[in-house]
């Protein structure tokens, strides 16, 4: 939060513009880079196999590697937009436009 407070204020005395992102079901976009198992949902269990497990393809929300897949997708795609990480918060993304 101290990141964000920072940048607020910078934003609000130097006059820049700020967008915010929120996405919905944000962690079903990650994708897991590790064999992951799970028992099936009840009522998705096979009677013809009832003790097969189903492999993740992507991540889920209580997923303990969900917040990784995710940062690892969206720092992807805005490092491709120009954007860079912070040294001090890399949460925080910029990206420079003319001479500072």
């Amino acid at each position: 939060m101290t990141s964000v407070r920072v940048v607020m204020t910078l934003a609000v005395c130097q006059g820049w513009k700020m967008w915010q992102l929120n996405v919905k079901n944000v962690f079903f976009y990650g994708e897991i880079d590790k064999d992951i198992f799970m028992i099936p949902p009840p009522g998705y269990v096979s009677e013809d196999h009832p003790g097969y497990v189903c492999k993740l393809r992507k991540s889920l929300y209580n997923l303990k590697q969900a917040p990784r897949a995710w940062y690892g997708k969206i720092a992807e795609y805005l490092q491709f937009c120009g954007y860079f990480a912070s040294d001090s918060d890399s949460s925080l993304f910029v990206k420079k436009k003319g001479e500072l």
